[in-house]
C-alpha cells in the first residue's frame, strides 16, 4: 500500500471519528487562538494557490471552517472575536 493512500485512508477514519464528537460550546482563549491561526494559515494559502476556475473561499468561510475543525460552536466563537478583537470581527463579518 503507498503512503499516500494509508495517509489518505488514517485521514478520512480520523474525520469520520472527530465529526462524530460534539462541538464545544465553552470557548476559551486558547481555542479562538488556535482558530485564528488556522484562520490566517487557509487565508494565506487560498492567496498563493488561487485557481480562477474555483472561486475564492470567503473570510467568512475560512473563519467557520476553522471552527468546525476544532469543534467550536460558531456563533460562540464569533461572540468572543467580537469581543477580544472587534477590528478582526468586523473585517471578517462587516458590522453585523
Amino acid at each position: 500500500m503507498s503512503k499516500h493512500l494509508f495517509f489518505s485512508l488514517i485521514l478520512g477514519f480520523s474525520l469520520i471519528l472527530t465529526s462524530c464528537a460534539p462541538k464545544k460550546q465553552e470557548i476559551n482563549a486558547y481555542d479562538l487562538k488556535r482558530v485564528l491561526e488556522r484562520f490566517a494559515q487557509n487565508r494565506i494559502q487560498t492567496g498563493l494557490m488561487a485557481d480562477t476556475k474555483r472561486p475564492t473561499p470567503s473570510d467568512i468561510q475560512l473563519f467557520e471552517e476553522a471552527c468546525d475543525v476544532y469543534r467550536l460552536s460558531i456563533p460562540e466563537a464569533k461572540e468572543m472575536l467580537k469581543k477580544d478583537n472587534k477590528a478582526l470581527y468586523e473585517s471578517i463579518y462587516g458590522n453585523e
